[in-house]
């Protein structure tokens, strides 16, 4: 799947975490999306069947490592081939997996911004190249999956070789995925907002595959003050859908119903 700049279907996406319980059906529908990505963990047969009544595009997503697992260790192969035959079982439309990376925290200092891994090097993954390792996996299990179904990742905002850590090579993984999906939440990581287009472009143009950018309702992480206003989610929006762009995610529905923002996204989608 390569990417149609004259495509006019923009992919209108709004991640449910179902952080709060169900949701209002009226709410959701009017959104103004014409995609779900859902957070398979919470995922029950009463929101599904919500979702399906929608009649748009369902996504599944999933964390595809733990915290506590090395992402080389075989037991970590074994754990995410199954939640991959858990999310097919949901005959979704596609599947984008999250935290298909080193885990670990993003810290500033000195106005500088690092990535300190959660995980000490092991026996699985000590002196060995993560980013082509890692990339063998992504071909590994898009082997498991349906043809019919789309299979993406959440891509971590910033260059492999600036954070070689997180093992994300996305020259490498956006030849195997059909789709990225990078979180450029630009605040949280101390950009401007003009930096949402520019890593869309950077991704777009190593393999020529679509980019759904994800991009923020509101400030992160939670025990931040909000200071994501309109203005702000606008800005976000015309950078995140400027071409090579095929779609935004917002990130996420959650966030819109706690910051009272749905009717904000709404009115832009207009």
């Amino acid at each position: 799947m390569t990417i149609n700049n004259k495509m006019t279907n923009l992919r209108k996406v709004i991640f449910l975490e179902y952080k709060f319980g169900d949701y209002n059906t009226e709410t959701l529908y009017s959104s103004g999306a014409n995609e779900v990505v859902a957070w398979m963990d919470r995922l029950n047969d009463q929101r599904l069947r919500q979702l399906r009544n929608w009649g748009i595009k369902l996504t599944i997503s999933f964390s595809a490592f733990s915290d506590n697992i090395c992402p080389f260790d075989p037991k970590s192969g074994a754990i995410l081939k199954q939640a991959l035959r858990k999310a097919m079982a949901y005959h979704p439309d596609g599947i984008v997996l999250d935290h298909f990376r080193f885990r670990g925290r993003w810290e500033q200092s000195e106005e500088k911004l690092k990535y300190v891994l959660t995980h000490e090097p092991c026996q699985h993954c000590r002196r060995t190249n993560k980013g082509r390792l890692l990339a063998k996996i992504a071909s590994e299990i898009k082997q498991l999956v349906s043809k019919e179904i789309e299979l993406g990742y959440y891509a971590v905002p910033v260059e492999y070789g600036q954070f070689p850590q997180f093992g994300q090579d996305h020259k490498l993984l956006t030849k195997v995925f059909d789709y990225s999906s990078p979180m450029l939440y630009h605040r949280m990581l101390g950009k401007s907002v003009q930096y949402i287009h520019s890593f869309i472009r950077y991704l777009a143009d190593l393999n020529n595959k679509p980019v759904v950018p994800a991009i923020a309702i509101k400030d992160m992480p939670d025990d931040l003050p909000d200071q994501i206003n309109e203005s702000i989610l606008r800005q976000e929006y015309e950078q995140a859908t400027l071409p090579p762009s095929v779609g935004v995610c917002w990130f996420s529905w959650d966030g819109a119903i706690e910051k009272h923002k749905t009717g904000i996204i709404a009115k832009i989608w207009k």
